[in-house]
């Protein structure tokens, strides 16, 4: 366990965490769904067309936010490719 890259020899006990490997999947699936709807949604916004500049604003307000949020749990997401998920494989295959 301590050979994981995110555990050193000297990781306080109470740092570590037992996690179910099926919660750290759904977590990681609502992440990916996250991402997804977000950036469908700052998508689907192109599709509005108006000409109040108030309006406009509004949508490139809206849609940067969306954006903001999507590349967010893209981190996220990245964080749990490279921590949580390598970690569950190997402790899948150590038993």
């Amino acid at each position: 366990m301590n050979n994981h890259p995110s555990i050193s020899i000297d990781t306080p006990a109470e740092r570590l965490v037992t996690v179910d490997s099926l919660y750290l999947r759904l977590m990681y699936d609502r992440i990916q769904d996250i991402y997804r709807d977000t950036d469908h949604l700052a998508t689907a916004l192109d599709a509005i067309n108006t000409k109040d500049d108030v309006s406009q604003g509004v949508l490139v307000a809206v849609k940067a936010a969306l954006l903001s949020n999507s590349e967010l749990a893209g981190i996220v997401s990245e964080m749990f490719c490279e921590h949580a998920l390598p970690y569950q494989a190997e402790a899948t295959s150590h038993e």
